[in-house]
Parts: structure tokens; sequence; C-alpha cells
């Protein structure tokens, strides 16, 4: 990571988006950060987990990388 690279947080509830720009792009909800335990170092991170429903009312959730989500603006 270089010095200009800002460190972007997430937590459950955060409303958020993917960055890259993509049709039917989602706005998703943060449910959880996932991470794993490593044999007594500190926990892995796994990714973003989210969930948002489609334009028809289906439920999807999926684990996201940091690097690919966006804060939606309030």
């Amino acid at each position: 990571m270089t010095m200009m690279e800002e460190r972007i947080f997430f937590t459950a509830g955060d409303v958020v988006t993917l960055r890259q720009h993509i049709p039917n792009v989602p706005t998703m909800i943060v449910r959880s950060i996932d991470k794993v335990a490593a044999h007594g170092e500190k926990p892995l991170l796994l990714g973003v987990a989210c969930f948002w429903f489609t334009e028809t009312g289906e439920f999807q959730e999926k684990r996201f990388n940091t690097k690919d989500l966006i804060h939606v603006d309030k």
C-alpha cells in the first residue's frame, strides 16, 4: 500500500456499492466483516459479506474484497 492510498473500513449496516462501473450495480448492506482465526496470529480478513434485494425482490448475498466496495453517500 502506498502512502497515497486511504484505508477504508466497513462495519455492519453500512450501505455500499461496487467500485466498478457495471450495468445494474446493486446497492447493498454490509452484513458482517468475515475473518478466520490464524493459529495464534491476528485473524485474517476473508472479506465483507453483503446482502441486497434484486428488482424482483430476490434476496442475494455475497462476500466481497474490501477493494471492490465503496460507501454510498447518505
